[in-house]
């Protein structure tokens, strides 16, 4: 793990970020969201399928799988997870994440907005911004 934020050094400031922005959208497996009005656990709808699948981050970083309500995040260099945590839907368009970056020891809550089929614009609780886009058809 030292090794990548090493790299991530050597790349510059702005790719570090990046990296912790990514890590911190990618890891959402085992965390949920409060529910609207604090009664339960809001989990993933059934047409959850939209978002079904293989995302990756703009820079190619990393891959995120979407699955069920469920993200797990790897590095795409070693195949190492980085993030994992979970997804609801909040809205029509809009999705919620909540998951726990391995790389910096925290839990990290994004929201995104479905812009397209292929594409999600996400602001992370820290007000940083990414993107993630499709990469491959549900199997």
């Amino acid at each position: 793990m030292g090794s990548k934020m090493e790299r991530a050094r050597r790349l510059g400031p702005a790719h570090a970020r990046t990296w912790v922005a990514l890590a911190g959208a990618f890891a959402v497996a085992g965390c949920t969201i409060a529910a609207p009005g604090g009664g339960g656990i809001a989990r993933a709808p059934a047409n959850s399928g939209a978002l079904d699948g293989a995302w990756g981050d703009t820079g190619g970083v990393a891959t995120a799988s979407l699955t069920n309500g469920r993200f797990v995040s790897v590095a795409n260099d070693t195949g190492n997870r980085v993030a994992e945590g979970t997804y609801v839907y909040t809205s029509g368009q809009s999705i919620a994440l909540d998951y726990f970056s391995l790389l910096r020891q925290t839990r990290i809550r994004a929201n995104c907005v479905l812009a397209n089929p292929t594409t999600l614009n996400c602001t992370n609780d820290g007000g940083q911004q990414f993107q993630l886009v499709r990469r491959g058809a549900v199997s």
